[in-house]
């Protein structure tokens, strides 16, 4: 297959090289690359999908069901972004080996006593229903105490001891470059490509939420502050355009975790969106058996969900089935709106060099260009439009940490 890494227009399909990420030939990669049937503006991350472990790591496998510490199975929600051309990384490796949704630093002194300079984030939930956190008078997400949940966990759901501190640093800097660096350098290559051919890119990162969580669709933002305000918009118009009348929300209790942090700068034409699915909508919880689902004029029609085991779920009712329904339709409707490309993403200001990167790691790429439009036309100032709304950064200080 051609490389396409300096040039997504190539006839062949989109590659990621080893070149590209900076790997030794051969060496296994820690996440899986599905490629767009065609280039447009969008990739969608998974990054709590994956359920392996690697073989060659020095510590065993914890015994406990990595399905129930996942986003678990997710990505079979978006079986059709592809087609409508979005590229598509997900993680091989369980969140138990690395969090990929937290900062590099997001850990304790207590956990790794030899770090130079932990920076432990506090988790922001929202906690009860609406009715009781009236009664209670909490507003927003209330803190929730769940130490060394940052970037390595010590404990797994349920609160099964997983990892007896000392955690050694060098093993944390192990864990980070090994499986959590390149995960983060794939996604910076693929926004990157996009950034330089449609003036802007767009990364939506796809997770799900356990049922008891109130809503069904939370698209998390940062509070305004990784996306212009057209696109969150656009995407709530089209996550809550259905019949069925799906509870969807906006940054409550989710706002966003370090990807859409890391990746959102609107004014840099970098948007980052969080879309949190309710695994009720999909699955039984209890068994982690998938419901089938068809949707009349889907090209996912024929698809059916199943566990991992390859048995099939357990039937929803018909209620449920209309819910499943919806939910795939509002997925489908919001990568087509997402992946069309719009003349309207030109970043105000460059991209800073190495926009992903750790401070203590920044790399030596070249700026991305600016392709800059002559003051008053019309696509300039359609750009300036949707880039109307300059990034927060308070905000994005105040979500630091949450999910």
């Amino acid at each position: 297959m051609p490389d396409m890494s300096a040039d997504p227009n190539h006839r062949g399909r989109e590659i990621l090289s080893d070149d590209d990420l900076g790997f030794t030939p051969g060496v296994d990669r820690p996440f899986l690359f599905d490629p767009p049937v065609a280039v447009t503006p969008l990739v969608i991350s998974f990054p709590h999908v994956g359920l392996e472990w690697p073989r060659e790591f020095f510590r065993p496998r914890p015994q406990v069901n990595f399905g129930r510490n996942a986003d678990y199975e997710v990505h079979t929600l978006y079986n059709t972004a592809q087609r409508l051309g979005a590229a598509r990384v997900r993680a091989r490796y369980s969140r138990l080996l690395v969090d990929l949704n937290r900062a590099h630093d997001d850990v304790s002194a207590t956990l790794v006593p030899d770090h130079p300079a932990p920076r432990p984030r506090q988790r922001v939930f929202t906690r009860g229903s609406r009715r009781s956190r009236r009664k209670n008078n909490v507003r927003g997400g209330s803190i929730v105490a769940l130490p060394n949940r940052g970037v390595v966990w010590d404990t797994a759901v349920g609160n099964i001891p997983i990892l007896t501190a000392p955690l050694p640093y060098e093993e944390l800097e192990h864990r980070i470059s090994r499986y959590y660096d390149p995960y983060y350098r794939a996604i910076d290559l693929l926004l990157d490509r996009r950034r330089r051919k449609f003036g802007y890119a767009i990364l939506l990162e796809a997770h799900s939420m356990p049922g008891s969580v109130e809503g069904d669709l939370i698209l998390g933002t940062l509070e305004g502050g990784s996306c212009s305000s057209q696109l969150q918009a656009d995407a709530l118009a089209a996550l809550g355009g259905g019949a069925s009348g799906l509870d969807v929300r906006l940054n409550d209790p989710y706002r966003g975790g370090e990807l859409v942090r890391r990746f959102g700068r609107p004014e840099e034409g970098f948007h980052a969106l969080q879309l949190e699915v309710s695994r009720a909508l999909y699955m039984d919880e209890h068994s982690l058996k998938l419901w089938p689902h068809s949707r009349a004029g889907s090209a996912t029609s024929s698809d059916v969900l199943r566990s991992t085991s390859g048995r099939a779920a357990s039937r929803p009712d018909r209620h449920e089935r209309a819910r499943l329904g919806e939910l795939l339709g509002c997925i489908e409707t919001l990568v087509q709106i997402l992946a069309t490309p719009r003349s309207m993403c030109q970043p105000r200001t460059p991209p800073r060099q190495g926009h992903a990167r750790r401070p203590e790691r920044d790399g030596t790429r070249p700026r991305t260009e600016t392709v800059r439009e002559p003051v008053g036309s019309l696509v300039s100032s359609e750009r300036e439009r949707i880039n109307s709304r300059p990034v927060t950064r308070d905000a994005k200080e105040r979500t630091r940490g949450s999910e």
